[in-house]
Order: C-alpha cells, then sequence, then structure tokens
C-alpha cells in the first residue's frame, strides 16, 4: 500500500510539473521564445482551427490563399485546420486581423502602411498597430493598360479620360487619385469596381483604361486580350520618382517582356509586395510552425502559382511592417539577419 501511495504521488508531480511547464512555454511563445527547450513543439490535443483571409474569387489572393491553407493543413496536419476565406481583398483582411477574426491574410504594402496610420477612410480611424510580417509572397508590378485603339500613350493621356482604379477607397484608389492631382492629370471619371470587372468594362468600351498592381499574367487582363488587342502604358523616370519619392513601398521597376501578348519589351512603372500578414495576438510557436513549413515546402506553393518563387526568407526583409517573433525565431535560424526596425515591441 506504502509503495503504491509512492507511485501515485510521483505521477501526480509529474503531471504537476508537465502542466507548469507547458504554461511556461506559452508564455515564452507570446513573448517571443516559443517552443521547448530543444526547440520541438508539441501537438495540441486537438488541431488549431484557425481562419485566412485571402480575396475575392478568381484573383491570386483567393487562389494562393487556397494554396497556403492547404499546405499548411496536408504539412501541418496535427497542429492547424486553416479555412481560407473569400473576402473583399487586402484592406478588408488588414481589418480581420486586427479585429482577431482571422490569423493570417494576404495584403499589400501600400495597404500596410495606410493601416498603420489609421488616417485613411478605409481604417476608421483605428491604428491597426497588431499587423505582423508573417512571410513574404511576391512582388505585384503596377499595370496601366487599355485598348490599342484608345491612342492612350503615356500617363498624361489620361487627361479627359475614363479611368479603372480599382474598389474604392482601397489603398491605390486613394493614392493614384492623389497622384492624377499631383501630376496636373484630370481624368473625366474615376471608374470603382473590382478588378475582373474593370476589365470587362475597358473590353466593353466603358472605360478608357484602366490601373491595377498585379503579378502577370492577371487572369482577367489575359482572357481580355485573347479577344482584344490591349496595350500597356509605362512611367518615365520622373513619374517613377515621383511616386517612389511620395511612397516608400514602391520601387522604380520594369514589367518583363512577354508579361502579356501586348508587351514586347520591358516597361518601366514601379512595383510592391504582396505578403503573408498575422497579429500579435497569434502564439509565436505556431507562426513559427507555419513560416517554417512554407518556406521549407515552397515548392507546394510554387505548383499553386509560379509567383511563389518570391517566397524566401531574405525576402522578408522588404515588410514595412514589424516581424511577428515567431517569423523572426525562424529567420535566425536560417542565418537572416533581422534590421531593428522589423523588430516588434513584445519581441524579447
Amino acid at each position: 500500500m506504502k509503495k503504491m501511495v509512492i507511485l501515485m504521488c510521483a505521477a501526480l508531480i509529474a503531471v504537476s510539473s508537465a502542466f507548469c511547464g507547458g504554461s511556461q512555454d506559452s508564455g515564452n511563445a507570446a513573448q517571443g521564445g516559443g517552443g521547448s527547450s530543444d526547440g520541438r513543439i508539441a501537438p495540441p490535443s486537438s488541431v488549431y482551427k484557425y481562419s485566412l483571409a485571402a480575396g475575392s474569387v478568381g484573383g491570386n489572393f483567393y487562389l494562393l490563399g487556397g494554396g497556403l491553407a492547404q499546405t499548411i493543413n496536408r504539412r501541418l496536419p496535427e497542429y492547424f485546420l486553416f479555412t481560407s476565406e473569400t473576402t473583399g481583398g487586402g484592406v478588408a483582411n488588414a481589418g480581420l486581423l486586427q479585429t482577431g477574426d482571422a490569423e493570417l491574410g494576404i495584403v499589400m504594402t501600400s495597404s500596410l502602411a495606410q493601416a498603420l496610420v489609421g488616417q485613411e477612410t478605409w481604417t476608421n480611424g483605428v491604428k491597426h498597430d497588431k499587423l505582423r510580417g508573417a512571410a513574404p509572397l511576391y512582388p505585384s508590378w503596377l499595370t496601366l493598360y487599355t485598348l490599342r485603339s484608345s491612342g492612350i500613350k503615356n500617363l498624361k493621356d489620361l487627361n479627359g479620360k475614363i479611368v479603372g482604379l480599382g474598389s474604392k477607397g482601397m489603398a491605390m484608389d486613394s493614392i493614384f487619385r492623389k497622384f492624377f492631382d499631383d501630376q496636373g492629370i484630370k481624368p473625366k471619371q474615376i471608374h470603382n469596381d473590382g478588378h475582373a470587372a474593370t476589365a470587362t468594362a475597358l473590353g466593353n468600351g466603358i472605360i478608357d483604361a484602366a490601373l491595377l498592381f498585379s503579378y502577370p499574367p492577371f487572369a482577367a487582363i489575359a482572357e481580355l486580350e485573347s479577344t482584344k488587342d490591349l496595350s500597356f502604358v509605362g512611367l518615365t523616370p520622373a513619374e517613377q520618382k515621383a511616386l517612389t519619392d511620395e511612397y516608400s513601398f514602391y520601387v522604380a521597376d520594369a514589367m518583363p517582356a512577354g508579361s502579356y501578348k501586348g508587351l514586347t519589351q520591358d516597361l518601366p512603372l514601379v512595383s510592391e509586395w504582396n505578403m503573408l500578414v498575422t497579429s500579435s495576438d497569434v502564439p509565436a510557436d505556431h507562426v513559427y510552425l507555419i513560416v517554417k513549413t512554407l518556406f521549407e515546402n515552397q515548392q507546394d506553393m510554387i505548383a499553386v502559382h509560379r509567383s511563389a518563387e518570391f517566397m524566401t526568407p531574405k525576402n522578408s526583409l522588404a515588410f514595412n511592417i514589424p516581424l511577428h517573433a515567431g517569423t523572426i525565431r525562424y529567420l535566425k535560424e536560417v542565418g537572416v539577419d533581422v534590421p531593428a526596425r522589423l523588430i516588434p515591441p513584445e519581441y524579447k
């Protein structure tokens, strides 16, 4: 009997130690340490059911969001069950992450810059201070396209024209309305609609030209180009400089020749990044497992869309918001130096 009591006490001590250890690990995870002393993270008793805010049907965000969720679910079945959600795009995704209604989301760097400040109409005055960088996805080039028959050859030719700027109130819409004013360009009308609907409007002669940021070939443009002759308009060096001086998330770049049938030579434009973003409320252990899995199974994502070739640890330095502690842990493991500007205040 005495021996039985001793054994029962030992078991209780072991269980108590395990629970205490688990609580300590969870605390470290939230503050940036995370994981057990040997670097392994034990699976939970039941999987975490998380949401990934993607985009509208037919767009790159929608396609990649589904691929990201599928890769995580397939590679980490004991840890996570992600659902890829159809959303209004990057701006909507930033809001969902801030409020805790999604754990991952795809957002462009222009929207991230506006989200942090919280002054644009779409932010409702809220500084989205919980947003943290998880992993880089791919760059997007400014794409200004029109029917070849329109005669539009440069940015100034948009004077007096009907120009599509995507959905109203989104980052590109507000940025290019201001940019047109700064450049003395006065369109007859700004047309606001989703990018696929905007391409259809161009093909039907409802608008004269359209702008978007995309990784080519954007499906709606490629589809339009199958029935219409399109031309693509570049920027002058002065126009590139005006954009990059005003907006740090833009870089002077060239869309490669052959990106579209009507693009026969490299076209000077600007580009920005599309990023996988998370929240500071998501534990570091979780984000570490996710980004490690995505980076180390990059071929899974390239099979979904070739833009994932840009999803590398080094490209994490292109973020314009602080990185998540879990991402920093992985980057340090693979030898990527993280600059002070990307360290979040909660990181220890």
